[in-house]
């Protein structure tokens, strides 16, 4: 079956199966991230004066648009800024749904979850100049490859991110608090080669992407080993404010079940924008 008559008998499903609003789509669906390479970022460089947001997750959303009949903007700006604005919500055109976040009871009260749209491993990175043969469990004398072998570590991360699963999950004690910066990858690296922590617990999808994307310079000492914990998945938050919230979760998870059955959101994303050779110790973690 061709992409096109896919599409059609998609799009024909969806819109037998769920309610049509009057002037449901008039507003476009304003939604905010941070920079997240490879599936949303600003290209052009430094020198470019007005960037474009780009990213895999731009053409998925091509894909959403067709089959919900809304149309979506994207702005990159602080993680919790973007949080702050969905949670406020008060018109039309302010921004209404917050990308790649992390599920937490405290985030559920405030907004509604849609997803997951994707899930991705981990990795844990450490300065080989600290540990020469990798950071090793206490209880196994190996190298770490769960979260609950990092307790007795310092740890580093980013500002605004998700940690409670550390606490709640995988019994890190609260008395090892999280050192974060909100100075992106190359702050969060920089930390790590200095001494300030011994382990950064992060997607080596990311850090690709941010090495590809100019983001990151990684530090020479830095190296990673996969972890062995079930890839942490990632949604789509609406904000419960929005007089059309519950119509978009209906209308976005319907749309994206129908697209990873058919295989046509898989196959856009895996293009992503990663280099396909280069960054070999960082790929090997993947």
């Amino acid at each position: 079956m061709s992409h096109l008559s896919r599409s059609i008998l998609l799009t024909l499903a969806i819109s037998l199966a769920l309610p049509v609003t009057k002037g449901f789509a008039a507003a476009p669906v304003s939604i905010c991230g941070e920079t997240w390479a490879p599936y949303l970022y600003e290209s052009g460089g430094d020198n470019q004066k007005k960037k474009e947001v780009t990213g895999t997750h731009l053409a998925n959303f091509r894909l959403l648009a067709e089959l919900t009949d809304l149309e979506f903007t994207f702005s990159i700006m602080p993680w919790k800024r973007c949080m702050y604005y969905v949670d406020n919500y008060s018109k039309p055109g302010d921004h209404e749904i917050a990308i790649d976040a992390t599920f937490n009871k405290e985030r559920a009260e405030k907004y509604h979850y849609v997803g997951p749209m994707y899930a991705i491993s981990t990795a844990v990175f450490y300065s080989r100049k600290r540990f020469p043969d990798g950071p090793l469990s206490k209880k196994t004398g190996r190298v770490i490859s769960w979260i609950n072998e990092m307790q007795h570590y310092s740890i580093c991360g980013f500002l605004g991110w998700n940690y409670e699963m550390y606490y709640v999950e995988h019994g890190i004690p609260r008395s090892n608090e999280i050192i974060r910066t909100s100075a992106g990858f190359q702050g969060l690296f920089r930390m790590l080669s200095a001494g300030r922590c011994d382990l950064v617990e992060t997607h080596p999808s990311l850090v690709l992407g941010a090495m590809a994307t100019g983001e990151l310079d990684m530090p020479k000492d830095i190296a990673c080993s996969k972890m062995k914990e079930e890839p942490e998945a990632f949604y789509l938050m609406v904000a419960r404010k929005s007089p059309r919230a519950e119509e978009l979760v209906t209308r976005l998870s319907t749309a994206l079940i129908f697209l990873k059955r058919t295989l046509e959101w898989k196959s856009i994303r895996a293009k992503g924008v990663l280099p396909a050779s280069g960054f070999e110790d960082i790929r090997n973690c993947l």
